[in-house]
Order: C-alpha cells, then structure tokens, then sequence
C-alpha cells in the first residue's frame, strides 16, 4: 500500500483549478422523528476535483453517508430529506432533478460503493445477471458483448476466475469477492467521480489493503476523482490526497493529507490523531477522546465540540465557529486552535 511518505505529490493540494467537478454548497439534510426534524447534515460544503482522492472523515453517525447519499439521490424520503443547498455536477443542481435524470447520472457519472456489498447485491440473480442489466440499461449493446465486458471489469479488479463468478449468487462469494464485484459495478460505465462508502469496514485487514490498493490503480488509471468515507485514519494516510472531518454535521476541518497529519489545527482532529494506536509501542494506553457525540437533535447553542473540548473558552459554548483559512490555506472551525503535540 501507498504511504504517506512515498505516494506522488497530487495538484490537489491548494486547488488551483477552475472549477470542481462536484461542488456542494450549504447542504442541509434532515430526517423527520416523532414528529419533529433536525439536520443530520449542516451547512456542509465540500468541493471534489478531478482526478483527486478526497477523504471524508468521522466517527458513525457524523453525516458522512447522508452525505454521500444525498449526492446520489438515494435519501430514503420520508423521513430523510435535502431541506436546502445545492449539489452541482459540472455547474448543474441535482437536487433539482427529476429520478429519470438522477438515474441516468448515476449511471453514467456518479458510481457508489456501498458499505455492505451482501445487502447491496441481489440475492436472486446471479453477478453476471445484474452487471449485464446495468449494461445493457445504459449502453447499446447486446447481452453477449454486455457479459464480455462484465467479466473483463471483473478481471480488472482482480477478482479470481471472473467468467465463472459471473455465474455465482452473492452468497457464493467471500467478502471480499464480494466488494470486488461491487467496485467492478461501479467501474464497468466508467464513472467521474466514484463515491466509496466505507468500502472495507466489514473486510479482514489483509483484504481491505487489496480492496484500497485496487481502488487506488482503479482511480489513477481512470484519471477519476474519488470521494471516500471512512472513520479510519490509517486509510486516509494511504490513499488521500485531501481529507475533510465531520464532527455532529459540519465540516470541522479540511487540508492536504500532509497538513493534516503534519499539524491539524481543530481539536477534534488532533484527539482522532492522538487515539492512533502507535506500532511502536508493545504495552500501550489508547488515549480516547473524552465525553460522547452529542445527539443531533439536542447540539449546543455554539461549538458542537466545546462538551469535548479541552481548550474550549467561554464564547465556544455561546457562538458556533464559521470554518476560517490558516496560513497554510487550510480551513478549520475553532475560536482557540492550538499546536499539534503527541501525548
């Protein structure tokens, strides 16, 4: 797997290019419970260019899927729904489109990989059924030559004896094969920008560093650009070029892969990294994060991290923090940021 240290600098580190390929910009998605709503995604605006890998970072129940799932236009509607913002695709809005044209871009523009490849396959079809479906569905060809370029996706993303697997259920599969054949579907109509949920939470550590590596040939070879969602930082320092954290629906910070790991500037990103496991240490004490995610819909009036905060000041718990530059160019949400030092 690709270090930190050794994978070739990206240009997208301090963009310079004229305009993204996706662009969100103030999104806000709100689920309805009991009667009520409130924003499971805020104000969130985030910017992916081509042939980059940008990580979106955070623990379970941040916003990083109804994020991803707000792009794609999968928001289970009722209870979840955009309430306002803006997702544009090369300058147009899809969160004003109709199903037909949302289909029509996910097919050909948008991919998403899912976190659980079983509950994402059909369990009646057969791998080769479903990738000659989305085929056929989206290109003119017939079933033979669909089948053909099936089971050459297949073999691209190195799943072992791809024209017999054509014919397996899901449940024949390994998980890892599995999660092969869903990024080969996500691949075969050659996508912009793939959206990797999660991709190898479910997965041993041998297979997720296959799954990451190929997902990485996958993205350079294409020249596509990647949005991936993850809670593990150790991915992040593999395959990013630049990383977004999520805390409680925001933004809260977001720089290069090597400013980030270099000197993160929120404290919330500093406690993510001082609770790395160190290689180097045999017998050793995580150092967690103290307190708990406060719930959505009951956030402080101002910081939604202040309650976790070790350097929190009085304006924190009155005032939310608007997400500033640095020096550096990097952008971060916090009234008192302060160096980076390892415990």
């Amino acid at each position: 797997m690709v270090s930190v240290t050794d994978r070739p600098v990206s240009p997208s580190g301090h963009r310079t290019d004229p305009a993204p390929l996706l662009s969100i910009k103030g999104l806000h998605t709100s689920v309805r419970s009991r009667g009520e709503s409130f924003d499971v995604v805020r104000g969130l605006s985030l910017d992916v260019y081509p042939n980059e890998v940008l990580c979106l970072v955070g623990e379970s129940g941040c916003g990083k899927s109804i994020t991803a799932l707000s792009v794609m236009g999968l928001l289970p509607d009722p209870p979840v729904r955009i309430r306002e913002g803006e997702i544009l695709f090369h300058g147009q809005d899809l969160v004003a489109l109709g199903n037909k044209q949302m289909r029509d871009i996910r097919a050909d523009s948008i991919s998403m990989i899912f976190q659980d490849p079983l509950t994402s396959l059909d369990p009646v079809f057969t791998v080769g059924e479903v990738m000659v479906e989305v085929i056929r569905a989206h290109r003119d060809m017939n079933k033979s030559d669909a089948r053909n370029l099936a089971g050459e996706t297949l073999a691209k993303v190195g799943l072992p004896d791809p024209i017999t697997r054509l014919d397996s259920y899901p449940h024949q599969l390994s998980g890892g094969m599995r999660q092969r054949v869903m990024i080969a579907m996500a691949l075969v109509l050659d996508p912009e920008i793939l959206i990797a949920d999660e991709p190898t939470t479910a997965l041993d550590v041998t297979v997720q560093a296959q799954i990451l590596d190929q997902l990485l040939t996958e993205q350079r070879e294409r020249n596509m650009a990647m949005l991936l969602i993850t809670h593990d930082l150790a991915v992040v320092a593999s395959i990013a070029d630049r990383v977004a954290v999520m805390y409680s629906g925001e933004i809260v910070e977001q720089a290069t892969v090597d400013e980030l790991f270099e000197n993160p500037r929120h404290p919330y990103t500093q406690g993510l990294l001082r609770a790395l496991p160190k290689v180097s240490t045999v017998r050793q004490q995580l150092d967690p994060i103290p307190g708990l995610v406060p719930y959505l819909q009951f956030l402080p009036p101002g910081c939604s991290f202040a309650p976790r905060c070790p350097h929190a000041l009085d304006r924190c718990w009155e005032e939310p923090p608007e997400l500033v530059p640095d020096q550096e160019g990097r952008v971060f949400r916090c009234f008192n940021p302060q160096d980076f030092t390892e415990r």
